[in-house]
């Protein structure tokens, strides 16, 4: 097929393109359609073993999807980038792959090796690091071209991602996503049921410029605590987020960056932006020997409620104590977000 970056209208012009109205889906269909190798990854998502897991405000999915062991096995130090191609620069893409022009510097993919039902990646125009600081607004302004029913992610180059050397998001469908659902439920007051678990939310700091105004919030469920960011001024937005961002490098500086797992995503015309303070990449089961061996390696995905395991085993002895455990090596413990929370008032 040969690769091609096509713009919006450009793809919706296509002459073989069945349209829905939402082209987001049809680029997905249609990129499908062609890429047979993709095509048979997304049809064994079907028949992968899933269970789930509830605690007392919020659940977890565990997946067990052996396609995603590159991933979580991906060498992220600079010796180890150092030796491999990066796949998501232009001239190693996969030969069916084509793209979709997201925003002006990002280019959406269709994700060979999913998690979800629909999942992307978006890709930055040149072979530059993860580095939220150089390019913050590009996920916003893309989770918006996306549209309500999707999301962007961004995994830090030490808080989950595989490919730390070539900037990218990651994407797909919101109703797939656990996390967004309790904290959409959450900013709407809406009252829990037996179905739907909720977290404690609280309001942190407000950002005002004439009539808009963009709030921050902390949240806790007793397995992760982080932060929230409602608005409809991606000015604002920014400004809060930095005022968080530059207290947590002044804490907990890291190498490449303070490490953060971001999700974006439009509700009700308002951006919604989720921050996961990261206090480690990988937990201790990641290096353990024997029993306490595990291969996970959590990204924004597994933050948002969709815990991969690439090997059956792990799947197999997985529980609500590891899970715990998990979350709390990786993310950050209440005392630590105590502190990060008393010099954000």
């Amino acid at each position: 097929m040969g690769k091609k970056v096509y713009s919006i209208s450009e793809f919706n012009n296509l002459p073989e393109l069945k349209q829905s109205g939402d082209f987001a889906k049809d680029f997905f269909n249609w990129q499908i359609a062609k890429w047979d190798f993709a095509k048979n990854n997304y049809d064994t998502l079907q028949s992968l073993k899933v269970k789930h897991f509830y605690f007392s405000k919020t659940s977890v999915s565990v997946q067990y999807n052996p396609h995603r062991v590159g991933s979580t096995l991906a060498l992220v130090d600079d010796a180890g980038i150092a030796k491999r191609k990066c796949f998501l620069c232009e001239e190693n893409l996969h030969e069916e792959q084509s793209g979709i022009k997201l925003t002006e510097n990002y280019t959406l993919l269709v994700n060979p090796f999913p998690i979800i039902p629909i999942h992307f990646t978006a890709k930055f125009s040149q072979h530059l690091p993860q580095k939220i600081s150089e390019n913050f607004a590009e996920i916003l302004k893309g989770a918006k071209t996306l549209g309500e029913n999707y999301f962007l992610l961004y995994n830090g180059p030490e808080a989950g991602a595989s490919v730390p050397e070539h900037r990218h998001f990651q994407g797909g469908t919101k109703k797939h996503f656990p996390i967004l659902k309790e904290i959409t439920a959450a900013l709407s007051g809406f009252k829990p049921t037996s179905n739907l678990l909720l977290p404690d939310i609280h309001l942190l700091k407000e950002q005002v410029s004439g009539q808009n105004s963009a709030l921050l919030f902390t949240v806790s469920d007793g397995l992760r605590n982080y932060f929230v960011i409602k608005g409809n001024d991606i000015s604002l937005i920014e400004k809060l987020f930095f005022s968080l961002f530059d207290k947590m490098t002044l804490l907990f500086p890291s190498t490449k960056e303070t490490k953060l797992n971001l999700i974006s995503t439009i509700e009700n015309r308002n951006h919604i932006l989720v921050i996961f303070p990261r206090a480690k990449h990988r937990p201790h089961y990641f290096y353990g020997e024997g029993e306490d061996k595990l291969l996970v390696s959590p990204a924004t995905l597994d933050f948002g409620g969709i815990m991969v395991l690439p090997r059956e085993e792990d799947y197999m002895k997985i529980n609500t104590e590891i899970i715990k455990r998990i979350y709390s090596e990786v993310g950050y413990g209440n005392s630590t977000f105590k502190r990060l929370v008393s010099v954000l008032k």
